[in-house]
Parts: C-alpha cells; sequence; structure tokens
C-alpha cells in the first residue's frame, strides 16, 4: 500500500490575491483550513514564501481601516491573517526562522491594543504570541533564546497595550482569554534574574502589577472572602471604588497568581507593591474584630490578635510547635458560617458575627491579611491554583511579610500538601509519549505541576530548618531523587521526527532562499522538554534541602544523586554513573561525544547544579567522601573558564568549598592550576564573580604551606589587594568631592523622583482626596517611596558588593598571617606582609575601615536644599576580620604587639563596639586584648606593663570588666574573664 502524497498547494501571491475584501477573505479562509492541524501543508506554504504575502495583507487591510467603507472587512482579513500566523506558529520550533525574518513578533504585537482593534483579533495576536514562546521553549540550543522575545514583549510601546488588556471590565469569554494569555507570557517571559529584574521592573511601573491585583481581588470577591467591614473601611479610606466586580466563570485564578508571583519575586519593594495595591487593601484591610462567641480566650494568653482570615485556618496542634510564642489560639475555630444577607457585598463574606474595629497601625509592617487568605487558598485548592498559591505566599513570605508564628503554619498547613502534590502527580510515562508531538491536557498538567512545585518548595524551605524538617517528614528527599533520575531516562529519539514526504531533497537549495521560506531544525518533543525542565526543578530543590542542615545533606548523597549533579554541569552530559561504572567505561566522558540520548542542559541546568553541589558540599562528610569519589572538582574546574560569566560566577562558588578546610581537594586544584584562574578572576570587574573568587583564595591560603602563601599574594599581586580594600575610601572622596547626582549614593533615587514625580505611579493616592488624606494610605505611600529607593538604587547595591567583597579580603590576610604551628613562622608571615603591602598602608586602611561613614546630599546640585545626609556604620563582619587580623599580629613576637598598641586611633575605634550586638565581635576583642596583655618572657615584662596601662588608660579595662560581668553569652563572658585576670596579672606565653 502506497501513502497518498500531499498535494502542493498553488503558490499564493499578492498579485494573485483578489482585490476585493471578500475575495481576499475566501482565499485566506481556505488557506487558513487547508493548513490547520497539517504541518506538511504548513511547510510547503511557508517554502513557497506565504508569510512575506500574509505580512503584506495585513499592512494593506491595516492600511484601509481608515476607509469607513472598508472597516468591517478589514478586520475579517486581519483576523484571518493573525489566524493563519497562529497556525504557522503552532507547528513548532522549525518555523521560528521564517517567522522571525517577517517579525511576525511585532506584527502580532501592533495588534495587541484593544482601543485600536477588535477582542478577535487582540486575541489572535496574543495566540501568536504564546505559539512562538511555547516553540522557543522546545527548541534547540542556539535557536532558544526567550530573552528576545521578552525584551520585544516588555518593551516601553507595548505595556501601555498588555495594561489595557488587564483593565478590561468586560466579563466576556474572548476578554477573560485575553488576560488570561498576558497572565502566561508574564510568567513564562519575564526575567527572573535576581540581578537583572528589568522586565519586572518595567511591569511593576506600567501599572501591570496593579491591574493583576485588582484580578485577584476580583477572585476573593467571587469566592465570598472580602473581610467583614472591609466596605466601611475602603469608604473612609477613599477606596470604596476599588473594590472590584466578582471574577466571572471564564477568569483564571492560576494564571493571575502565578503572573503576580513572577513580578515579585526577589524585590520587597515589588512585595509591598502588591500588597498595598488599593484593589487588595479594598476588599483585605488590616482591621480588628472579635468572634461573636468563641471558647474562653486563649488568644489572649498567647498575646496575639487575629484577623478574620485566621479563622478559616484550622487550628494547629500544640505538639507540632516549638514554642507558646508560636502557638495558634486553642479557641481559634476551624469553620464558619456564611452571611445569609441579600445585600450583594454581605453575601461575598464567609463569616459572621463579626465586629470591625479601627485598623492596627502598629509596628512598621503588620501583616497584610493576604497571607493567611493564600495559607487558606492553598488548603482549599487543587492542582495548578495550590502551586501558584503557594508560589505568592513564599514570596512574600521570603521577603519578610508575614508574622514570626507564620512559619510554623506553613510547616503544618502548606509544606505537606504541596509535597503530596509532587506525589500525586507523578506518573510513569507511557511509551506511546516517547516520539509524541502532542500531549493531551490531562499529561500537560500533571508535567507543569511537576516541573512548578520543587521549584516553589526550594524556594520556601530554603534557608528555614523548620519547613525543610517538614518537607523531610513527608518524603521529599526521595522523591526528589526519583525526579532527577528519571530526568535522565535515555531517549532515543528527542527530536520531533520529520513527517513523510515524496520530496526528500526539496530544502537542497534552501542556501538561495529568502529567510523567510527557509525552515529551521526541528525542535524537541515535549517529554524532552519536561525530562530539562524536571533537572532544573529538582536540582533547585536539593539545594533548598541541602542549604541548612548536615543531615539532609548527607541523605540527599546517600541517595546517589552526585552523578546525577555532576552530569548536570555538562552541556552534553553522558550517562550518570558510579565511580565503578565510570572506571569501566572512561571513553564515555568524553566532553564532546554525542551523547543525544541523555539531551543538552541549558545554562539554567547547570547554574543549578553548581548550587545544588554548593550546598551539599557544606557536608564535610559529603566533600571528603562522595565528592572525591565523584570527582567533581574535576568537573568544577572545567567550568571555571566557561565562556558565561554566571557559569563561572557559580563554578567558583562550588570551588570556596572544595578549598575549604579538611578537604582532601586541594592539591588536586592546586596542581591543576586553580591559583592562576582564580586570581585572574579576582581582578574581574564583575563583583560575583570577585567575591567568589576572593572567598576562595581565602580558604586556599589558610591550607598551604608559607612558600605557597607568598605564591598566593604574589599571584593576587598586593597592589591589588590594597585596592580591594580601599575601594569604599576613594568613593567617599569622590563623593563628597562631587556636585554630580549621579555619584549620590543614597540620594540620587530620591532627587529623581522628586523632578520627576510620574516616573512610576502607585494608584493608591490616585484620585479622591480621602485617600490623599487617609493616615493608612499616607503611611502606605511613604513606605513604597522608601523602598522604592532602596529596591532601585544601583549604588547601594554596588556598595553592599564592595563590603562583601572587603570582607573577603580582609579575611584573606587574616588567613594569610595564621601558622598556628610556630609563633616563629608566624612573625616571618607578618612582616612579609608588612613589606608588601606597607606597615603604615595597612594600619591606616584598617582604621579607615572602622570610621563610620556620613554619605549624603552635601552640595549636590539636584538636593534642593535638603541637608539630609545617612550615617554608615562599620558592618560586624568586617569589625571581627579586622579584629582578627590584629589577634594574629599580636599572637606572634613582643614586637608586634607593640606595634598594635601603638595604634591608638585604631584600638579606640574598637573600644566603641565592646556592646556590639555580634557575638563574634565581643568574643574577637576578648581574644585582642587578651593576646596584648601576654608576657613572652622575662625580658618582655616592662613591655607588657607598658601596653596592659595603655589599654587600660584607653577604657579597655573596663569594658572587658562588663563583659565578664553581664555579658549574654557564656563564651565571651569566660573569655573577658581570662582577659580581664591576664591585665591583672600578666602570664608568660
Amino acid at each position: 500500500m502506497t501513502m497518498a502524497r500531499v498535494q502542493s498547494p498553488p503558490v499564493l501571491t499578492p498579485n494573485k490575491i483578489t482585490r476585493s475584501y471578500s475575495g481576499q477573505a475566501a482565499e485566506l479562509r481556505a488557506l487558513k483550513n487547508k493548513i490547520s492541524g497539517h504541518v506538511q501543508y504548513k511547510e510547503q506554504w511557508v517554502e513557497k514564501g506565504v508569510l512575506e504575502t500574509i505580512v503584506n495583507t495585513l499592512q494593506s487591510s491595516t492600511n484601509g481601516k481608515e476607509a469607513t467603507s472598508y472597516a468591517t472587512g478589514s478586520d475579517e482579513l486581519t483576523v484571518l491573517c493573525l489566524q493563519i500566523l497562529a497556525s504557522i506558529s503552532s507547528g513548532g520550533s522549525s518555523f521560528l526562522g521564517p517567522l522571525h525574518a517577517v517579525k511576525a513578533v511585532e506584527v502580532a504585537l501592533s495588534y495587541i491594543s484593544p482601543s485600536q482593534n477588535s477582542p478577535r483579533v487582540v486575541l489572535t495576536a496574543l495566540r501568536i504570541i504564546c505559539n512562538m514562546t511555547e516553540a522557543t521553549s522546545g527548541a534547540p540550543p542556539g535557536h532558544d533564546d526567550l530573552n528576545r522575545l521578552a525584551d520585544t514583549l516588555f518593551g516601553p510601546q507595548y505595556l501601555g497595550s498588555l495594561h489595557a488588556i488587564l483593565i478590561q471590565p468586560s466579563a466576556g469569554s474572548v476578554i477573560q482569554e485575553q488576560k488570561r494569555l498576558v497572565s502566561r507570557l508574564i510568567a513564562w517571559l519575564c526575567n527572573k534574574d535576581e540581578d537583572h529584574q528589568i522586565h519586572q521592573n518595567a511591569l511593576t511601573d506600567a501599572g501591570i502589577l496593579d491591574a493583576l491585583a485588582t484580578m485577584l481581588a476580583s477572585f476573593i470577591v467571587a469566592r465570598g472572602e472580602v473581610i467583614p467591614g472591609a466596605q466601611d473601611a475602603a469608604i473612609q479610606d477613599g477606596l470604596a471604588d476599588m473594590i472590584p466586580e466578582p471574577a466571572p466563570p471564564g477568569a483564571c485564578l492560576a494564571s493571575t497568581l502565578e503572573a503576580i508571583s513572577t513580578i515579585i519575586l526577589n524585590s520587597r519593594f515589588r512585595c509591598f507593591m502588591f500588597i498595598y495595591s488599593p484593589a487588595i487593601m479594598a476588599v483585605l484591610p488590616l482591621i480588628e474584630f472579635a468572634p461573636a462567641s468563641t471558647e474562653p480566650s486563649a488568644s489572649a494568653a498567647a498575646g496575639k490578635s487575629y484577623g478574620a482570615m485566621d479563622f478559616l485556618l484550622p487550628r494547629i496542634p500544640i505538639s507540632q510547635t516549638k514554642s507558646s510564642s508560636s502557638q495558634l489560639p486553642q479557641s481559634q475555630p476551624s469553620q464558619v458560617s456564611h452571611n445569609a444577607s441579600s445585600n450583594k457585598r454581605s453575601q461575598t463574606y464567609k463569616f459572621t458575627g463579626l465586629n470591625p474595629a479601627c485598623e492596627d497601625l502598629d509596628g512598621d509592617d503588620p501583616e497584610s491579611p493576604v497571607v493567611p487568605w493564600l495559607i487558606h487558598l492553598v488548603r482549599t485548592t487543587s492542582g495548578f491554583e495550590r502551586v501558584a498559591a503557594a508560589s505568592l505566599l513564599t514570596s512574600l513570605f521570603k521577603s519578610g511579610l508575614t508574622n514570626p508564628s507564620r512559619e510554623e503554619e506553613l510547616a503544618c498547613l502548606v509544606v505537606p500538601p504541596l509535597c503530596a502534590l509532587v506525589k500525586e502527580h507523578m506518573k510513569d510515562t507511557p511509551p506511546s509519549i516517547q516520539q509524541a508531538t502532542f500531549i493531551e491536557s490531562g499529561m500537560a498538567t500533571d508535567w507543569a505541576i511537576l516541573e512548578k512545585t520543587p521549584e516553589v518548595l526550594a524556594r520556601l524551605v530554603g534557608g528555614s530548618e523548620t519547613l525543610q524538617a517538614a518537607a523531610q517528614e513527608s518524603g521529599i528527599i526521595k522523591t526528589t531523587t526519583k525526579l532527577l533520575k528519571d530526568a535522565y531516562e535515555p531517549m532515543a529519539k528527542p527530536l520531533v521526527p520529520r513527517p513523510w514526504t515524496p520530496n526528500p531533497d526539496r530544502n537542497m537549495d534552501s542556501d538561495e532562499k529568502s529567510p523567510s521560506c527557509q525552515l529551521g531544525p526541528p525542535g524537541h518533543v515535549p517529554l524532552y522538554t519536561h525530562k530539562i525542565k524536571m533537572r532544573l526543578s529538582t536540582l533547585v530543590l536539593v539545594a533548598g534541602m541541602g542549604a541548612e542542615r548536615d543531615d539532609y545533606r548527607k541523605e540527599l548523597a546517600s541517595q546517589d544523586l552526585v552523578p546525577f549533579i555532576v552530569a548536570s554541569l555538562a552541556a552534553r552530559p553522558g550517562k550518570p554513573q558510579s565511580p565503578k561504572e565510570k572506571s569501566a567505561s572512561e571513553k564515555e566522558e568524553k566532553e564532546g561525544a554525542e551523547t543525544s540520548a541523555y539531551g543538552h542542559n541549558p545554562t539554567s541546568v547547570i547554574l543549578a547544579a553548581c548550587h545544588a553541589l554548593r550546598c551539599l558540599g557544606r557536608s564535610v562528610s559529603v566533600l571528603r567522601t562522595t565528592f572525591l569519589d565523584h570527582n567533581v572538582w574535576q568537573h568544577v574546574n572545567k567550568l571555571m573558564k566557561h565562556p558565561d560569566l554566571r557559569v563561572q560566577i557559580a563554578a567558583c562558588s562550588v570551588v570556596i568549598n572544595l578549598l575549604a578546610s579538611c578537604s582532601p581537594m586541594i592539591e588536586p586544584l592546586f596542581q591543576a592550576g586553580i591559583l592562576k584562574v582564580l586570581c585572574e578572576q579576582a581582578h574581574s570587574h564583575e563583583p560575583g564573580l570577585r567575591l567568589n573568587a576572593v572567598w576562595a583564595l581565602r580558604h586556599l591560603v589558610l591550607e598551604v604551606d608559607d612558600s605557597r602563601k607568598k605564591q598566593i599574594l604574589e599571584e593576587l599581586e598586593p597592589g591589588w589587594l590594597i585596592q580591594l580594600l580601599s575601594d569604599d575610601t576613594s568613593e567617599e572622596d569622590r563623593q563628597q568631592r562631587s556636585t554630580d547626582a549621579d555619584d549620590d549614593e543614597d540620594m540620587d533615587a530620591e532627587a529623581t523622583d522628586e523632578e520627576e514625580p510620574h516616573l512610576w505611579t502607585w494608584l493608591g493616592m490616585d484620585g479622591n482626596a480621602k485617600r490623599i488624606s487617609s493616615p493608612r494610605m499616607q503611611k502606605a505611600a511613604a513606605r513604597l517611596t522608601a523602598l522604592r529607593q532602596a529596591d532601585r538604587n544601583p549604588a547601594r547595591k554596588a556598595r553592599n558588593d564592595t563590603i562583601r567583597i572587603q570582607e573577603q579580603a580582609l579575611c584573606f590576610i587574616r588567613n594569610f598571617i595564621m601558622n598556628p604551628n610556630k609563633a616563629e613562622d608566624q612573625s616571618k608571615l607578618v612582616d612579609y606582609l608588612f613589606l608588601e603591602l606597607g606597615e603604615g598602608r595597612l594600619f591606616g586602611i584598617l582604621t579607615n575601615k572602622l570610621k563610620m561613614r556620613v554619605v549624603g546630599a552635601y552640595g549636590r546640585k539636584h538636593s534642593k536644599g535638603r541637608d539630609t545626609a545617612v550615617v554608615l556604620q562599620p558592618r560586624d563582619g568586617i569589625i571581627e576580620q579586622i579584629t582578627y587580623i590584629l589577634v594574629h599580629i599580636a599572637a606572634s613576637i613582643p614586637r608586634h604587639r607593640q606595634l598594635v598598641v601603638a595604634q591608638t586611633e585604631l584600638l579606640k575605634l574598637l573600644v566603641n563596639h565592646f556592646d556590639s550586638d555580634s557575638v563574634g565581635v565581643r568574643r574577637a576583642l576578648c581574644h585582642l586584648y587578651a593576646n596584648l596583655s601576654v608576657q613572652e618572657d622575662s625580658d618582655d615584662w616592662h613591655h607588657c606593663i607598658q601596653r596592659t596601662s595603655e589599654l587600660e588608660r584607653l577604657g579597655v579595662l573596663l569594658k572587658l570588666q562588663g563583659l565578664e560581668n553581664g555579658d549574654a553569652d557564656l563564651d565571651v563572658r569566660e573569655r573577658a574573664k581570662a582577659a580581664v585576670a591576664q591585665f591583672k596579672t600578666p602570664t608568660v606565653s
């Protein structure tokens, strides 16, 4: 039996299109019907040049809009042309090249303005963008640049149209689908990189975050969960018009939650912009109330009042809480009844017998009721809605916008359902899916949940032992292991198969064709794309679970995960193997080998693998056994010269732990030339790379002998080390001299806002006079202004980067002069350091580091008469490292102790920090003055008396006695006691 051949369609060219609108519409409709669902027809039409014809037809139909007689027909032609582009864009990655050649993205975006186009036109244009985004996600390497799409979509010329789509009042299905697609595009394309949040900021400034928050408020209204008394509070604050109508049945809650979560990610300012959105403040105001009837008040005993939303949450058993301060009141009800009032607004409440009181304005940042509402949403929804709600809740939690007691609630009410959700949707992949180009909706939903939930869990539990314990008890470590191993199941044919054609050589003359007629390489099948996303998500979860506790790191390593993490470091991974398997097949380890069965790891996966290794490498036992067995150092060392700067930074972060104390990989790395690479990176202009390199060198210099210490300092260059330490001094001098507002670290954002007040808008202060005079709104506006200045001021981040680098550079010096074996050798290292850096210069730098800095608007041309200044105190980490440098200098010989005591200004500055909140600083000071009061031998007696007398004159003894008698830390008290005894009766070392 022979297959029927596909008939080659006639070529559609501009001069063959009928000039009448009805004729053009008939031809375009026939073409649309012919290619829909038929990849071969799409390929043939594209190769014949139909895309240019369609774009030309679109342009001519747009011009015709100006003529009223053609208005209806023009819209019909526009819809048909866009539908053809949408159909072709749904064909997969091979069509991306031709579509980009005719600027299909820009063409589609020119039709998304709802004020200039009909709803059908806008919807179809959005579908083109969504189809191209999906195709780009599954494209082969080199064709998968989603940033290109994002930069175009979120350009300033289209943000207004996106905002206009989201604020449309219509409840029609077409409008709701437009909103869903815009929300999905934001979640897909918004750049989530912590260091580059251009897209999130642009969407916030354009009012899109406010529009999404209003959409979310409409779901709160539709669910009947508006807080009782919200309307009265809204009237008082001028927000009555901000309570939206209930969300229509076709609205998508999950996509709205996901889009908001994506925009506010990694920004405290944007999190506040969300909870201070006028619609959210209107439906979920912070008002106190008392239930009509409860059990005897345990809330008073707990010392905490609860809002209406807390009464939607179940009680947490006392046995599951850590302390009484984090317990919910035992009288808290587990359910409430509905209000039976016939009033439209009253029907939105799920509470009875509640008496709204005045709003609680105590505290800097009282928790918004949106937090318990999101916890309630996680518990009452399912599927992707649950994941999206948890994602938004996680962003608020990580930004510190929740009460401390919420951590226990999250451990009991949020983490277990998320872990269960992952297990629920883990299903075996049937063989029929291996090469399938279309995935049915149920399977697609399972995949989406599996791809997103581990990442949300990782963000939620990272940095919290309580939440990590809840996840571990839910079996997430074993689940993560299975997910990562499944993601490395080999695929024989990961690419979409080409359909059969009787003319297999028709692309031989492709070089002569226009780019709009040349099909690109086939994309990957959906299962392959899913596996790559699962690698990324599970690696992030491995890092989240291994961030805090050593026993979890050991458990993760015991699950044989490390071979799969190591495989994820390679762009072209081979089969993940144990050490025994590797030794049996060394030739499979070649980096350039074609290993298509295991796919191609994008940069995001490599970065996640580095982060997972860094977290696991915090365990000494894992470092000394599993990492050594799998030669982790070799794989990471290769990435140190990766062309992508982000990969270099991530790889260097792993090297930090590989060079730590007790690591067996120090010598192999040193022999492999890690010193030269690290010193080159320490000179980098990129702060992240410079920080990690100096940090790694700090570890390395501690673990090598004296000759290698000198080699390291020589390779790093003493002059460069001085420059790293002196950056803030030159910066301060520059600021004092400059009259350019661009040099002002802390005041430039404020000056800009004064000059151009409409650079960013907050709808909360727009409109009636009640809002402007409302104390609640004024407080919110002031809070947002301050947060925005902190969030958007790049100089503030640059200063923080500089301080972190300086702290590591100081620790490098501390470790360089440390030699616990012989005091004589240590004194030689101190003298060598003085020789290379300059004795006076070093002490001068240390002194300057301890001085407070004043940064402000003095002399600024944009200050407008303000004398505001910011006082910057030295950071605790800087103080501690400086103190320990002096500790080690004083631990060598009497001459060096005399030299330290001679630094009167330096010691006076240190005395001011005896009352530091940092235990580490107080402990270091005790150690320093104990060393300075040591008597070396009988010849040192006279000098020792002079040293203690000088220190006593500076007030050191009184400060030490204060620590001895009243410090909260036992170790500090004991060290202070020993130092005081040393002062009174110096002992011979």
